[in-house]
């Protein structure tokens, strides 16, 4: 059996915050070292602590959401007692943090071992905030030792730290040095953090990256990352993002039945982004992504409210083929979503975005051009279509 140690024992300069709970899109650091030790088949968390508060109990209660055993130990004393002689102990470093997409790189490794940074002639200012282990290399913050060598460091004195002693321990044993590419750390990706600050920028790091090209550049700007912080620090938001994105297409269907056809199409945009912000701006921790139940009530609370807006926005002799055409839109994009071909997925995810053709649909309305956007958009789905299979061979033998 693996077991994970975690610690929230350090504080950061000047400060009484504890660097394992330092804030971070409603969560917590250490909820993050939590995933990683998940993914890399922990079933029980041992959490190093000198005082227990209510941070504590947050992040054993996010254990617990992860369906992980979690325990509060002071010594390897404590550590020894609740491991068996064959079990294997991950050891994550104080401050350790991960970008959720780079966590399988690290928690694929199987026995025991000690992940490190041959960093050459890397920044130095980086290089000392990981832990050395020799002249060449440092510790990238993961270990995992086998518990019946912990008897070596129960007589440890108690102002040591037990991580660094077990780091210690793993490498005068000789376990397996996994040398991962600086590069991880250079782009962050891979860091241990000691200011409060520090955690944030990974973060807007990370959102920046997984945002494409053009969406990495918005999140950049000092504009967008001033609002994701402001997001972050306020309590409510996430509820409001996730109530809003279902809840602002329903509120666009008594709209549009009023009469306001511009102003639902505006409710159903503003909705379905209500709802990429909550998924983004919150999806750093595996047991708070959003559900896909949840996920598939907002789709469908917006494609009903889109097949209703278009009807009622329609002239009456069109709503007929208002209708067939808003029903017509995402089938065909579902499909183009599904089939291989050359066609790259950049093109298939714009093609089949709600939020653009809802997007594309308040600016034709105004203008009398929905309809006529509707049927050229579906026209565009089946070219696509077209184009994506043309390489498939045609069905033989029928007659």
């Amino acid at each position: 059996m693996r077991t994970a140690l975690i610690s929230l024992i350090e504080t950061v300069p000047g400060s009484t915050a504890l660097r394992g709970a330092l804030p971070l899109a409603h969560g917590r650091l250490a909820m993050l070292q939590i995933d990683l030790a998940v993914q890399a088949g922990a079933g029980e968390i041992l959490c190093l602590v000198s005082t227990v508060d209510e941070r504590t109990r947050e992040i054993e209660a996010y254990a617990a959401q992860r369906s992980l055993a979690f325990h509060l130990v002071r010594s390897v004393a404590d550590i020894s007692v609740r491991l068996a002689s064959e079990d294997e102990l991950l050891v994550i470093a104080d401050g350790l943090y991960v970008a959720p997409s780079d966590m399988d790189r690290l928690a694929r490794e199987t026995g025991t071992f000690v992940a490190s940074f041959a960093p050459g002639d890397g920044a130095r200012v980086l290089v000392e905030r990981f832990e050395r282990i020799d002249i060449n290399h440092v510790w990238a913050g993961l270990a995992c030792v086998r518990a019946r060598d912990l008897v070596e460091a129960r007589d440890l004195p108690d102002d040591w730290s037990i991580q660094s002693a077990l780091l210690r321990l793993a490498v005068q044993r000789g376990y397996r040095r996994e040398v991962l590419p600086f590069s991880l750390a250079e782009a962050g990706r891979i860091a241990i953090v000691r200011e409060p600050g520090e955690v944030e920028i990974l973060a807007l790091q990370e959102l920046a990256g997984s945002s494409g090209t053009l969406g990495g550049r918005i999140v950049q700007t000092g504009a967008m990352a001033s609002l994701a912080r402001r997001i972050w620090a306020t309590g409510w938001s996430r509820p409001a993002l996730r109530l809003a994105a279902i809840g602002l297409p329903v509120l666009g269907i008594g709209t549009a039945a009023a009469g306001w056809g511009i102003a639902a199409l505006a409710m159903l945009v503003a909705g379905r982004a209500a709802g990429h912000a909550a998924n983004r701006l919150f999806g750093r921790f595996v047991g708070r992504l959003t559900k896909p139940s949840e996920q598939i009530a907002r789709d469908l609370a917006f494609a009903i409210a889109f097949v209703v807006v278009t009807v009622l926005s329609v002239a009456a002799s069109d709503r007929l083929s208002g209708l067939f055409a808003a029903l017509l839109l995402p089938g065909l994009a579902t499909v183009l979503g599904r089939v291989t071909g050359p066609v790259s997925r950049l093109w298939r995810r714009l093609a089949g975005s709600p939020s653009l053709v809802a997007l594309a649909a308040l600016v034709a309305l105004p203008l009398g051009l929905l309809m006529p956007m509707l049927m050229l958009w579906n026209l565009a789905l089946t070219g696509l279509l077209l184009w994506q299979t043309h390489r498939a061979p045609l069905a033989a033998g029928q007659r």
